[in-house]
């Protein structure tokens, strides 16, 4: 008798189990697809840690100072010395750009004096027709070159005073 209801323990037992064993393998499945899930968001967040600019957060400049006693302050004076060079070097692109444009400026003027000087001289010299047709076109252009250089220099400075503010807003 005991062999007999050992043998239906076993089917009863098998049944089930047979039953069962798709569902608990399909959460057994889940639940590694969800571990799995989890340890791509550790990876994934352990990979996008990352800082930009002149100085590393308070807990990595903390690290650094505990290994190397001083190495703070050596981090702090570096990027001081970065920012007032890097000022510096913009100071002298500013003066260097006002200097070239002063100059151009300048140069544009004298040529175009010295073509309206030219036109006028052709034409007293030159009475003719010719005189007076090369004397016009040599003027005109003396003062086109004026115009078109005054003009140029007026559009990049707004422009470049535009800029400057959209820069500060930003």
């Amino acid at each position: 008798m005991s062999e007999t209801q050992s043998e239906k323990a076993q089917e009863v037992l098998s049944k089930p189990a047979a039953d069962t064993k798709p569902e608990a393998s399909l959460q057994v499945d889940a639940e590694m697809e969800e571990e799995q899930r989890e340890q791509v968001r550790q990876v994934v967040t352990s990979v996008m840690s990352e800082f930009s600019g002149p100085l590393p957060p308070p807990s990595i400049m903390k690290g650094y100072e505990d290994i190397v006693p001083g190495s703070a302050d050596r981090i702090l004076s570096m990027a001081e010395n970065q920012a007032k060079h890097r000022q510096s070097m913009e100071k002298k692109i500013i003066d260097i750009e006002s200097r070239d444009s002063l100059l151009g400026i300048l140069f544009a003027f004298f040529l175009g004096a010295s073509c309206i000087i030219a036109a006028i001289i052709i034409v007293i010299l030159v009475p003719e027709n010719s005189g007076a047709i090369s004397g016009s076109i040599l003027g005109m252009a003396g003062i086109s070159s004026v115009i078109a250089t005054f003009i140029k220099g007026t559009r990049s400075a707004h422009t470049k005073t535009s800029k400057s503010i959209s820069e500060k807003d930003d």
